[in-house]
């Protein structure tokens, strides 16, 4: 490691971003950035795009290689659960190593003394914390590390273990950021804060969800490597949490920033679309709100006004197709919607099984969707999807039902990403399991690590050979409808949600 100099040390705040999952800048660390500038604090961004770090993509047009990864990774044969779990591990494992480009930035970047780090992770970069936390004891600089679910106390006590963290960040600081970090360089009682967690135990109080969403800062991203994205593409939130909220599976509504429905309000929204378009040279924005359509007023306002405050601008995002009353979605709104520049829609699926979606809470009907994917597609609206296979209770009739329906629905989507039903602490499904253990026992072993922040088991009816046949024709129908070549539009936000 370089040697360092106790006087070469300076102001700067050195700010990591280890998100390499999306093309486009990190909007809470746009926040955070914003926050920090406002009250004097001088921040050097880092993150691993801009190093030549290249991005996990998702949802691209598929090959047979993506397939067989796949095929690997829902695999359950009994014979072979051993050889799939091992490869599934190694797979995971490489994926989750630290970079040798970002692990040299990082020391040269610690060499020139910022007055201390700040990093934003997510639960799969365990591996890369340690070696910062290794590299900022060593030359003795403060760090405070963050990420969406360290508010879950038992996640982030798995994670306080790491060397030269100094302290854990588990809530929305959008405001309190700068008082925080003044602490840190004062070494200060940081247990003061909301929402910070030490490694003695002294942890800050509680830190409920942030009101006043319409106070918000325009998020910075000015630092972001926007020469490196493949096409410039500009974050945005109408709101945080999800007005549904009671999906059993859903960790989103239990992380920091999505605990219980927030709206900023159509202007502020409004207005940040203009400003960012007119600071990035860019017309085209991705919505990241759980469900856009949580707000209806908002949701109504951007489509009638979108294009006033962006003339020929595009946007994406990410809808509830709830069946209870107005959700926005009807065919003559996503008509107009579409004209407005909305140019891919997404929706969670999971299953196109009634009964598994009443287990899930997942508020919808499947007539309802199978009308909105319609709907849209005859819009001119790109749709894609996300869907589990193995929530607790399916059969092999619920997967049979899926695969109908993915046939039926064959033309009007244009991808699918489908994922294995993963148990996360503190969501319904925990609380349900707590409960009533004896409701679940088709998952075996079943165990929380709470580093990754998910349930550990075996899933006992997917070792059923007509399970396991009904599972693989879904793959294959999977397959078949992310191995199509989308449209020019579509194609300009594929990879993005």
């Amino acid at each position: 490691m370089t040697s360092i100099s106790p006087s070469q040390s300076d102001n700067t705040l050195l700010f990591i971003d280890l998100n390499n999952f999306a093309a486009y800048p990190t909007l809470a660390v746009g926040y955070l950035i914003k926050s920090l500038r406002l009250t004097g604090h001088t921040v050097k961004l880092l993150s691993p795009l801009a190093l030549g770090v290249p991005a996990f993509t998702r949802d691209n047009e598929e090959t047979w290689k993506d397939q067989l990864v796949r095929r690997l990774y829902f695999s359950s044969h009994p014979l072979l659960s051993r050889l799939h779990d091992t490869l599934r591990n190694t797979h995971t494992n490489w994926r989750s190593k630290p970079h040798p480009l970002m692990l040299r930035e990082v020391e040269q970047a610690i060499a020139k003394r910022p007055a201390a780090i700040l990093i934003s992770a997510y639960l799969t970069q365990y591996a890369m914390c340690t070696e910062i936390g290794r590299m900022a004891k060593a030359a003795n600089i403060p760090v405070l590390l963050g990420g969406p679910f360290f508010n879950l106390q038992n996640v982030t006590n798995e994670w306080l273990t790491i060397e030269g963290i100094t302290a854990i960040v588990g809530g929305e600081v959008d405001f309190t950021i700068s008082d925080i970090v003044d602490t840190l360089l004062q070494k200060g009682d940081l247990s003061q804060h909301n929402g910070v967690f030490l490694k003695d135990g002294r942890n800050g109080a509680f830190s409920p969800p942030l009101k006043q969403l319409s106070k918000l800062p325009i998020p910075d991203f000015t630092d972001f490597p926007w020469d490196k994205y493949p096409h410039p593409i500009i974050p945005i939130m109408t709101g945080r949490g999800c007005s549904w909220g009671a999906c059993t599976f859903c960790g989103d509504v239990i992380s920091a920033n999505g605990r219980t429905f927030r709206s900023r309000g159509l202007q502020p929204v409004l207005n940040e679309l203009k400003h960012q378009s007119q600071v990035h040279q860019s017309k085209d924005f991705i919505f990241l709100d759980i469900k856009l359509n949580s707000d209806l007023e908002v949701w109504n306002g951007l489509i009638d006004q979108f294009q006033a405050y962006v003339p020929g601008g595009r946007w994406i995002g990410t809808v509830h197709v709830n069946h209870k009353g107005d959700n926005g979605l009807s065919p003559e709104r996503l008509l107009v919607a579409k004209k407005a520049g909305l140019t891919r829609i997404s929706f969670g699926l999971e299953s196109a099984s009634q009964r598994l979606l009443d287990e899930m809470k997942k508020g919808t009907k499947i007539e309802a969707c199978s009308e909105f994917i319609l709907a849209a597609h005859q819009a001119g609206i790109s749709v894609r999807t996300s869907m589990m296979q193995g929530f607790p209770g399916e059969t092999t009739e619920d997967l049979e039902i899926t695969c109908v329906f993915l046939e039926n629905h064959f033309d009007a989507l244009d991808r699918v990403r489908l994922s294995l039903f993963k148990p996360l602490p503190e969501t319904p499904f925990d609380r349900l399991y707590q409960k009533q253990p004896e409701k679940y026992t088709s998952l075996q072993n079943f165990k929380w690590d709470y580093k990754l922040a998910r349930g550990l088991y075996r899933y006992q009816p997917s070792q059923d050979k007509a399970y396991r046949k009904a599972k693989r024709k879904l793959l294959n129908i999977v397959y078949a409808i992310n191995s199509k070549v989308l449209n020019n539009e579509a194609r300009q936000f594929n990879g993005m949600m």
